[in-house]
């Protein structure tokens, strides 16, 4: 039985994230790796998440606290809005993805940078862009900033 990628792309599981879960793929744009980061946080994927961090993160720390956050957290969708063509082996990747988090919801709106190294991408770290109260919301809502993400 065949499922949608909970990554937003509406392409079939198999066929898109999984292959990178399951380390069959290597992601060839930083937006591709963003995808599947994002549906290991939906599928409870605690290995692809440290795997894609680059080592200076030292994200194997983090595993305990990854772990936690799968138990109250339900990821409800990702909207990629801009991803930078590669320069330098680095890429940058901006999206807001919205959840619940017990009970209450949420979104995470970040400007991810990536970084490719011997032909893989690597999650690097982020940082929240700013709009305007009144700014049109990233999430392609069609709703003011303020009415939306910014809640």
């Amino acid at each position: 039985m065949s499922q949608l990628c909970p990554c937003g792309s509406a392409m079939d599981y198999s066929l898109c994230c999984q292959p990178y879960l399951r380390g069959e793929r290597v992601a060839e744009r930083a937006s591709q790796l963003m995808r599947s980061r994002y549906t290991a946080f939906v599928v409870h994927d605690v290995d692809w998440l440290i795997a894609s961090w680059h080592t200076s993160c030292q994200a194997v720390q983090m595993r305990e606290s990854i772990t936690a956050g799968f138990a109250s957290t339900h990821w409800l969708g990702l909207t990629i809005f801009e991803e930078t063509p590669e320069k330098n082996g680095e890429s940058f990747v901006s999206f807001v993805a919205r959840y619940e988090e017990k009970g209450v919801p949420g979104a995470i709106i970040e400007r991810s940078r990536f970084l490719k190294e011997l032909g893989q991408w690597y999650y690097i770290d982020g940082v929240r862009p700013t709009f305007g109260r009144n700014d049109p919301c990233p999430c392609g809502s069609g709703k003011k900033f303020k009415k939306c993400c910014a809640r």
